[in-house]
């Protein structure tokens, strides 16, 4: 345990004054569950107290980065920035599944890969590093994850849908225009019958017609015509 303790603290570049702590945020509940005797705890409430620090971290970094972006537009950069898939790659960018600590039935299931128990991972080890060396650190460390991403660029496919995309090429476009011009998205058309539904949608501006969009969700057709919009915009 000792030896994974001090391959992780050289991974992160982090020398932990309470270890107990990043001990406890890679043991998975199912040691316990198989394990009943262990008096350990799981990571399970580390999880809870970095998902909250990994939010603000980012909120804070978002906020300051975009000044012109609305509320909206900075919840959905943050979702795509912390989404489970997001801090799983996090995760094992750093390599944490191979120190999981977790029940031979999990291991079997193959646990030390699944998306869940890698973003859970991620999220423990920013809440252990919150506990062991504050706020500022952790702030940091996540930072030093999310600052290599493109977020100066409010157009890469990797941080925003198509919809923001589109709502902040029309409000720099339109930012000297004393009337804010707004999109309207409509359905035109449903086919079929639930759950094989195709809906149809129009994105327009003033009457004018950007785009249109066909999709199985209403929320699939509205990315899919503002995808076509952003085709024909410049």
């Amino acid at each position: 345990m000792n030896e994974s303790i001090d391959e992780i603290e050289n991974i992160i570049g982090i020398k932990f004054k309470h270890t107990e702590l990043l001990q406890k945020s890679i043991i998975h509940k199912s040691l316990l569950n198989e394990n009943s005797n262990l008096r350990l705890e799981s990571n399970e409430r580390l999880e809870f107290l970095g998902d909250s620090i990994i939010q603000t971290s980012v909120s804070d970094l978002l906020y300051k980065k975009h000044p012109d972006w609305s509320e909206g537009t900075l919840s959905q950069a943050r979702s795509k920035l912390v989404n489970r898939e997001s801090l799983a790659k996090l995760s094992i960018n750093l390599g944490l599944g191979k120190y999981l600590l977790i029940s031979n039935g999990e291991k079997e299931s193959g646990g030390r890969a699944k998306q869940s128990n890698l973003a859970n991972a991620f999220e423990a080890l920013v809440g252990a590093i919150f506990l062991d060396q504050g706020f500022h650190k952790a702030q940091s460390f996540v930072n030093s994850f999310m600052i290599p991403l493109d977020i100066e660029n409010p157009t890469t496919q990797d941080l925003l849908d198509p919809k923001s995309i589109l709502q902040i090429k029309i409000q720099k476009h339109n930012k000297s225009s004393k009337t804010g011009k707004q999109l309207k998205y409509t359905t035109i058309s449903i086919s079929g019958k639930s759950p094989q539904q195709i809906f149809t949608v129009e994105v327009k501006m003033e009457g004018k017609l950007l785009g249109t969009g066909i999709g199985s969700k209403k929320s699939e057709a509205e990315q899919n015509a503002a995808t076509e919009a952003l085709n024909t915009i410049h």
